[in-house]
């Protein structure tokens, strides 16, 4: 993307240089200016108002290729504020406290009750994980949200996480910025994993329910009202249910919903689950099972979409993930075979255990890169911004 140089278009170029530093650093201010064709004056007084607020520091020395002076590398200080995430999940609730590369401080889970007031439980983890780390808000950059609500469909569920949103960034006093966990998974992906140089692809997440996310020209597309990527609800069989007469759904066979119920534990938990995620014949008969609609689904996203590549992810452990991705090969003939790959087809998310907290926790950084991406950000009305988040946001 390139920036202007216009004064107007300050914040445009401001979010643009934070963007390079996050994703390309260590980098000069010279490589910089070289992909944003950006002045060197513009690039100075924008680096300057970035050190600053300590949001990126100077590290190292590069030397330059010519007879110049050796240039100075610029980095995110992780440290510089912190972000929170949120995630519900039906009767679970996960709180995570980050430094702002995504990497986990401390973490708290537990179940919700029909009789909780769920505000109260997510201030009161919140407030646990800021006085064991010895913190205040005054230090949160912002905090992400994500909720899964099997009870809600479609638009139902999109107006209710909204005004979540909305009331947990009033009570927390801090911005909440609300994404679908495959979404946030996807920029994890794009600012500190996988996709860091990559213009277009696809994540999916195994969840209760199999969700996408499809990233292009490094944007997350929302879709209509912030509705997009419910991947599971492809037809992946012309075969019908006996009980319902409809055909069978992606989410009928690979999502963890159906793992749950072949082991017979369709109420466990996440976390429950995740004791069970081992060597086991029940677990390879979902494997079998899941893997032949996943490779079909694999080939529609390919066919249609043809990205760079897919990134597979899910609140399941690495041995798990493995196992999956051994048995979707060889993939389906698809588009995606020909002329050059940067990357192969699909690519598996390293850390799968923690990526949906580490996703959800980094769109708050995520969100102040650009002025589509303030689209998924809240500011509470009473909020008294930090000096960093005055200028980010």
């Amino acid at each position: 993307m390139k920036g202007s140089n216009a004064k107007q278009n300050k914040s445009i170029n401001l979010r643009l240089v934070l963007s390079q530093i996050v994703t390309q650093g260590p980098i000069s201010r010279v490589e910089i200016a070289r992909n944003t064709q950006l002045t060197k004056q513009t690039i100075t007084n924008m680096v300057e108002e970035l050190l600053s607020v300590q949001l990126v520091e100077e590290t190292g020395i590069k030397k330059s290729e010519g007879a110049g002076k050796p240039s100075k590398m610029l980095v995110l200080n992780k440290r510089a504020a912190y972000t929170l995430a949120v995630r519900i999940v039906d009767s679970e609730l996960e709180v995570g406290l980050f430094y702002l590369n995504g990497e986990l401080l401390n973490r708290l889970h537990t179940r919700l009750e029909s009789n909780d007031a769920l505000l109260d439980k997510i201030q009161y983890l919140i407030d646990t994980l800021l006085t064991v780390a010895n913190l205040n808000v005054t230090q949160v950059l912002g905090c992400g949200l994500s909720v899964q609500l099997s009870h809600l469909k479609g638009v139902e569920i999109f107006a209710h996480n909204r005004q979540l949103q909305q009331q947990l960034a009033d009570t927390l006093a801090v911005p909440v910025a609300l994404e679908s966990t495959a979404s946030a998974c996807a920029s994890y992906q794009m600012l500190f994993g996988e996709a860091r140089l990559l213009d277009s692809f696809v994540y999916v997440h195994l969840g209760n329910q199999v969700e996408s996310a499809v990233v292009y020209e490094r944007r997350i597309l929302l879709g209509q009202n912030g509705l997009t990527g419910a991947l599971g609800e492809l037809f992946v069989t012309p075969e019908t249910d006996e009980d319902t007469a409809e055909l069978g759904r992606l989410n009928d066979f690979a999502s963890l919903s159906a793992l749950k119920q072949s082991l017979g534990r369709a109420g466990c938990s996440t976390e429950e689950l995740h004791h069970q995620l081992q060597e086991h014949p029940v677990i390879e008969r979902w494997l079998e099972q899941a893997a032949e609609p996943m490779r079909i689904a694999i080939h529609s996203l390919e066919s249609v979409l043809n990205t760079q590549t897919i990134i597979l992810g899910g609140d399941i452990n690495d041995w798990l993930l493995d196992k999956l991705t051994s048995e979707l090969r060889p993939f389906i003939p698809s588009i995606a075979q020909f002329g050059e790959r940067q990357v192969v087809r699909l690519v598996k998310t390293p850390d799968v255990a923690n990526i949906a907290l580490k996703g959800i926790a980094t769109l708050p950084l995520h969100s102040a890169l650009s002025a589509k991406n303030m689209q998924t950000l809240y500011l509470p009305a009473l909020n008294q911004p930090s000096e960093l988040q005055e200028l980010v946001f």
